[in-house]
């Protein structure tokens, strides 16, 4: 599968100004570097970065050349979402690195209908892996789960043959039993006893 092409231009070293202005039209700053690369400031179109997702392997295309890169770091305003700065490692095609590849839950598992509520835990791992093996994401189909079930990277590595460094332990889903029933029990009981105490006693 031929990996996604991406159009950058350099630009002029960081001033608070120039970032505004880069902004301003809609651009986002950014820079890739590595062996061949070296280290470059670019810009190039937010709508095209989003097009592209975490750790996708993409060509990052410069008039004097490209480069195989992949996204090491996005940096988003809290409040509006919109990308603010974007890392690009350029990679060699025969040398592993290590990046964390989303994961996406699908499917209704079998304790919800009986009650269970869903959590979710991490929502991305890191695995080791040669640039052109890294998945766009995980998907893991959590219908299987009961009440008191839990999915972890290591039923995840399970499931692939690429190298998880994430700890094997580290919970991805879990599917906790309904608490409703416990939690309004007692607060009717504590209901009744402040009831008692409000009582007038008896006149003598």
């Amino acid at each position: 599968m031929e990996k996604p092409s991406i159009e950058v231009q350099p630009r002029q070293v960081n001033t608070k100004h120039s970032l505004k202005e880069i902004r301003r039209k809609g651009l986002v700053p950014g820079v890739i570097y590595g062996k061949r690369a070296g280290s470059i400031p670019i810009s190039l179109p937010e709508k095209e970065l989003l097009k592209i997702g975490g750790a996708n392997l993409v060509s990052v295309k410069l008039p004097g050349g490209s480069y195989p890169a992949v996204v090491r770091e996005l940096q988003k305003h809290p409040l509006s979402g919109r990308i603010l700065h974007v890392d690009f490692l350029q990679v060699e095609m025969d040398q592993k690195i290590r990046a964390e590849i989303p994961v996406h839950l699908s499917g209704s598992a079998a304790g919800l209908k009986a009650g269970g509520i869903l959590q979710h835990g991490e929502r991305a791992v890191e695995v080791e892996a040669l640039p052109g093996e890294l998945p766009d994401a995980f998907h893991v189909d959590i219908s299987p789960l009961e009440i008191g079930d839990k999915y972890t990277v290591a039923d995840l590595q399970k499931t692939t043959s690429l190298t998880i460094t994430s700890d094997p332990e580290t919970v991805l889903a879990v599917i906790n039993a309904p608490r409703l029933a416990e939690i309004e029990e007692p607060a009717e009981t504590a209901k009744g006893e402040e009831e008692k105490k409000e009582e007038p006693a008896g006149e003598a």
